[in-house]
């Protein structure tokens, strides 16, 4: 009879766990979903005479919240900004940026023409093929991890 009445019980609290344990699976994979993701990440092989140069990307929002990137770092160079290619009076013009928007369920392109990253100051001059990697800070506070290749 006593082990019956054990037996009752431990299914009786059996269901509870596993509805706990369930859920937490479940909040585990959404929080391990990327909600911004980066991809295609290059860096341009800075000039013999430069210890700087430009990295390129595509940033994917698969979130339904518009997010923008409001710094950036990178380990392998002493500073890095976010910067704007504009044409004024004939002249391409780099100029700072303090944030880059991705929209919501969309991408933003970093490129040669637009919007890109500054690395300044590399701490081991790059090579063709070696990768640059890079840390972009958004508005929520969550970082998205940049891996770029170094191409001619």
């Amino acid at each position: 009879m006593m082990q019956m009445r054990s037996e009752s019980i431990s299914r009786r609290h059996l269901w509870p766990f596993l509805s706990v344990l369930a859920f937490l699976f479940a909040t585990a994979a959404i929080a391990q979903t990327p909600g911004v993701i980066a991809r295609d990440a290059w860096v341009r092989m800075p000039l013999p005479s430069k210890n700087e140069t430009a990295m390129f990307l595509v940033l994917e929002n698969h979130t339904s919240q518009r997010r923008s990137v409001v710094s950036v770092s990178s380990d392998q160079a002493a500073q890095a900004e976010m910067h704007q290619m504009t044409m004024n009076r004939m002249m391409m013009v780099m100029t700072p940026v303090s944030q880059i928007p991705i929209p919501a369920k969309g991408k933003t392109s970093l490129n040669e023409s637009g919007l890109h990253i500054m690395l300044y100051g590399f701490k081991t001059r790059p090579a063709v093929g070696d990768s640059i990697t890079a840390t972009l800070k958004l508005d929520d506070g969550t970082t998205v991890p940049v891996t770029a290749t170094v191409r001619k």
